[in-house]
């Protein structure tokens, strides 16, 4: 059961993607294929294609939230330490975790409306809330991912090592994200360069 959970909250969102992108595929292949070679068109794939789609864009959702892939902008953030960089990035996990707890009775309500109305699509005869769940599932996803964020750089922030392997700099299995590591590579790398600096002015008083 362990290894099961273990793989889910390694895989969960890759694998989704990679199904979705395969049968997306594999669905616009057999339509060009019937169309070009057979001289006939399906009328249901590019609606199945669709709703495909619709999936993966809002599991990609998760996915990023998880890889830390959002768009931002870091020039400010970046001048801090680590440790400082954390704080700034629980802030705004919190920000992001109360957005999308806020979203999820909307999505709720959004899926139950076509539950309660019983439509269906116009080719594919597909319950649509089986599309219209998309939206609640990604954001359940995203709220947990950016929970698992959160304490992350809440660790980080209280000065704890922790593992990390979404962290861009370091994300073998192997390593762990140094709380002060900033601060202690530039401490050596201050005193790497005291000491040069020594060396070259001995050098000139002996000449």
């Amino acid at each position: 059961m362990k290894k099961i959970i273990h793989w889910m909250d390694e895989y969960l969102e890759e694998f989704i993607l990679v199904v979705l992108l395969m049968g997306m595929t594999g669905i616009m292949g057999i339509q060009v294929f019937c169309r070009y070679a057979l001289a006939m068109s399906l009328s249901w794939s590019e609606e199945l294609t669709r709703y495909l789609f619709i999936w993966s864009g809002f599991i990609s959702v998760s996915y990023c939230s998880k890889k830390c892939l959002s768009i931002k902008i870091e020039q400010f953030v970046a001048m801090f330490p680590r440790r400082g960089k954390a704080i700034f990035k629980v802030v705004n996990h919190t920000f992001e975790l109360i957005f999308f707890i806020y979203m999820i009775p909307f999505a709720y309500s959004y899926m139950m409306s076509a539950v309660e109305s019983g439509q269906v699509s116009p080719a594919c005869a597909i319950p649509m809330y089986y599309i219209q769940a998309a939206p609640l599932v990604s954001f359940v996803l995203v709220a947990f991912r950016i929970l698992q964020r959160w304490i992350i750089e809440f660790r980080i922030a209280r000065g704890e090592n922790v593992y990390d392997p979404a962290h861009p700099e370091r994300n073998t299995p192997e390593s762990f994200i140094e709380a002060n590591a900033d601060i202690t590579q530039n401490s050596a790398a201050d005193a790497s360069g005291v000491s040069v600096e020594h060396k070259n002015a001995s050098g000139k008083e002996d000449n």
